[in-house]
């Protein structure tokens, strides 16, 4: 008797895999440019996946689906407080002048951009 594999997805597994990172090194502040890369690789390999195997997309679909989640999440999460951040550290550290300020000012700034 001879077995016939049966055909997988291994793009769409691989897709899958990277999109599960990414989302996961989302929560973690200041790691995140590791899940844009495991984001952007799952979004790839899932379009690859979704257009290059007829039968079994429906892994692929899932990696896309955590790839664009991923995006929608860091665009409307994590860069307005990055912006905040970044706001605070002009306007607070370059506006202080003695390093015992800065040191006040850096701590504050965080404060107020974690905040919201």
């Amino acid at each position: 008797m001879e077995q016939t594999a049966k055909k997988g997805n291994g793009l769409g597994v691989t897709g899958l895999v990277m999109g599960i990172l990414g989302i996961l090194f989302i929560w973690f502040p200041f790691l995140n440019w590791l899940g844009w890369i495991f984001a952007a690789l799952a979004l790839i390999f899932g379009l690859i996946g979704c257009f290059g195997n007829k039968k079994s997309k429906g892994i692929a679909i899932a990696a896309v689906v955590l790839a664009v989640a991923y995006f929608c999440i860091y665009y409307f999460y994590w860069a307005p407080k990055y912006k905040a951040l970044g706001d605070a550290f002009k306007s607070e550290v370059v506006n202080s002048l003695t390093e015992e300020s800065a040191k006040e000012a850096v701590e504050k700034a965080i404060d107020e951009a974690l905040a919201e």
